[in-house]
């Protein structure tokens, strides 16, 4: 009696945190993003809510006439969670599985026997809820997919589950050992009460760190990254690449910076439309990526310019690499009427200068040459005796001087 006392009195103290909470985190779900993975979450609290609610509606006998109901809104709450994390990871809710559990529940309470056995009760309900949990944490690690930042983001939920899946496994254990109504197996025994509010509160919390971390994470790529081209963008250079140009230069290695400036753009986007001129940045940056090492910072510096910082890499290996960005370009099929080229300027630090203002300044130099030589072609800035920039002409660089004025 004391134990049935006790679990009642911790249920009519739970249940309004897991209303208020679990009805917060559905208001949350409804904001912004309309975050599916919080919408299920607060779910899985509400239904445990009112599973709990349902246990303490006869003080006496509770168990007995509402165990079919009970069982079902927890089991439910526990699919709730699965599909839940599923949603965090981007994948559709399974609504057959969502059910399964509830229904075979419900269907196994029409037997007087089952209901009456404590141990079957038990082991029914710990089975389901081990398939559920065990659902979900494969669900979770599938979701991270062996990327760094989701591992850790699942590290918490996943502990929690794991957890909640030995707790329930020791219960049927017992229950399959010590024969029926053991004490530390009954629905209404207070510490398997209490553990069930800890695992559905602690998963909450658990899931709204992860959307929360994942939020901060899209903030942050859009603030650093170009809309269009979804390379690093300006506010990113000089906040990263600082930090790599002296990163490399303080272990002696040279850095190498490339600016690279599309052209004609201007003329592309008033024959062409706005659009196209969207879609030759969009394949320029597409080269970039196949071209670039790992490691390389690719910027959208601004309108039609282009920046490849390249640690650990000489003049001669940045003019190759200009090379291959120009033969690239060439090869893509933006429906123009004339292969798409670039003008490059290189500079190479320590040489050219130890700050990223420096390399800037002198690698806008060396593109401006290359414009100047006839586009289509790169240039290296190289200071001669006189302190004055001229440029060297890498093999097979292209263009004849003085063909074309410096694009607008």
């Amino acid at each position: 009696m004391m134990n049935s006392l006790d679990a009642r009195t911790l249920l009519i103290a739970e249940i309004p945190v897991l209303l208020l909470v679990g009805g917060l985190i559905i208001v949350a779900s409804l904001l912004g993003r309309r975050d599916r993975t919080l919408g299920w979450t607060g779910a899985a609290l509400l239904l445990v809510g009112m599973g709990f609610l349902l246990g303490v509606a006869d003080p006496l006998r509770a168990w007995e006439r509402s165990v079919a109901g009970f069982g079902a809104l927890l089991l439910l709450a526990h699919a709730c969670i699965w599909t839940g994390v599923r949603a965090f990871s981007g994948r559709p809710a399974r609504w057959v599985w969502i059910a399964a559990g509830p229904l075979i529940w419900c269907a196994l309470c029409l037997w007087p026997g089952f209901v009456s056995s404590g141990v079957a009760r038990a082991v029914a309900y710990g089975v389901s809820t081990l398939a559920y949990t065990g659902a979900s944490l494969w669900a979770l690690g599938v979701g991270a997919g062996g990327q760094g930042g989701k591992i850790r983001l699942a590290v918490l939920p996943f502990s929690i589950l794991l957890l909640h899946g030995v707790l329930t496994a020791a219960r049927m254990a017992v229950a399959a050992v010590t024969g029926p109504e053991p004490g530390l197996l009954r629905l209404d025994f207070p510490m398997a009460v209490f553990e069930g509010m800890l695992f559905f509160i602690g998963v909450a919390f658990a899931v709204l760190m992860m959307v929360g971390a994942r939020a901060e994470r899209r903030y942050r790529h859009a603030a650093l990254h170009d809309a269009l081209t979804d390379l690093a963008n300006r506010r990113a250079l000089f906040e990263q690449g600082g930090d790599l140009l002296q990163a490399a230069l303080s272990r002696g290695r040279s850095v190498a910076l490339l600016m690279c400036d599309l052209d004609r753009f201007k003329r592309i986007n008033d024959d062409c439309g706005h659009e196209t001129g969207d879609q030759v940045l969009a394949a320029f940056a597409g080269v970039l990526r196949r071209v670039v090492r790992k490691g390389d910072l690719c910027v959208r510096y601004g309108g039609e310019e282009f920046i490849v910082l390249s640690p650990d890499m000489d003049a001669e290996g940045a003019l190759g690499l200009a090379e291959r960005i120009r033969s690239q370009l060439r090869q893509c099929d933006c429906r123009l009427c004339e292969p798409l080229s670039v003008s490059i300027g290189i500079v190479c630090a320590p040489r050219g200068g130890t700050e990223l203002s420096q390399l800037l300044a002198r690698a806008d130099q060396a593109m401006y040459q290359a414009k100047e030589a006839g586009r289509d072609c790169a240039r290296l800035w190289m200071e001669d005796a006189g302190g004055e920039a001229s440029a060297a002409v890498p093999r097979n660089g292209g263009g004849g001087p003085g063909k074309h004025p410096v694009d607008a």
